[in-house]
């Protein structure tokens, strides 16, 4: 178990971090062209996306990437179609996928919500294949891959559920992307999660460097949580 731990921490050490002052324009990128309302308040939503290590660590910019009407118009459908809950787009070697959290029948009961970071992150089709799949997959180790959520992953189903725990797949994130950056971002904190977010919190950046961006005085500023397999966060994160 020693070595594992001295393994894991090898592994996220060696790792360049994302630039919080690049990240700041990758948020608010989202923010503008992805966020989804709700009787004008923002409405949960997850992004992932993979871009060129270069994206992260010196300049973003995804206008000179993708098609642009393409994206426009799949951007703008899904930030104002209450009906589209997933947006997949794909050029080369940048992929980005957002989601909302989406109601689904189950045959046992009535029903549940599936989370929107959920739905990235796990297979919930015939392909068995989940968005981040697709992205982990693609060729190329010099890559960035951020997933960014709105709400930060709520305690009890997000981090603390046996059954659709988040953190067994941040595990293979950690396991399947060796190299290049990796990043877990959220804005806000979900409103009933105010208390003990400083311990869960530190259990996905011991997988997954964490980051929070926030508006302070209508400008982003995005603060990195701590480092790898630290127990303390910073309080910007917990606050």
């Amino acid at each position: 178990m020693f070595m594992f731990c001295l393994l894991h921490l090898c592994i996220q050490c060696d790792q360049e971090q994302v630039n919080t002052n690049v990240l700041v324009k990758m948020i608010q990128y989202f923010d503008d062209k992805l966020q989804p309302s709700n009787h004008d308040r923002p409405y949960q939503y997850s992004v992932v996306i993979r871009v060129p290590y270069q994206q992260c660590t010196e300049q973003f910019s995804l206008d000179s990437v993708f098609n642009m009407n393409e994206m426009e118009n799949a951007f703008n459908d899904f930030k104002t179609n209450g009906q589209r809950r997933l947006c997949e787009v794909t050029q080369d070697l940048f992929s980005l996928a957002a989601a909302k959290p989406s109601w689904i029948q189950m045959a046992s009961s009535s029903g549940k919500t599936l989370h929107s970071e959920y739905i990235l992150i796990y297979p919930i089709d015939a392909t068995n294949t989940s968005p981040l799949d697709k992205i982990l997959r693609m060729p190329n180790d010099d890559q960035c891959v951020v997933l960014y959520t709105y709400y930060s992953p709520c305690i009890e189903k997000c981090i603390n559920d046996k059954a659709d725990t988040i953190l067994y797949d941040f595990s293979n994130w950690l396991n399947t992307q060796r190299t290049g950056i990796k990043a877990l971002v959220f804005q806000e904190i979900w409103r009933k999660d105010w208390t003990g977010v400083r311990d869960q919190f530190a259990k996905i950046n011991y997988l997954v460097p964490l980051y929070r961006c926030v508006k302070e005085n209508s400008q982003m500023k995005c603060y990195k949580c701590e480092d790898a397999g630290s127990e303390t966060l910073n309080q910007n994160c917990v606050s």
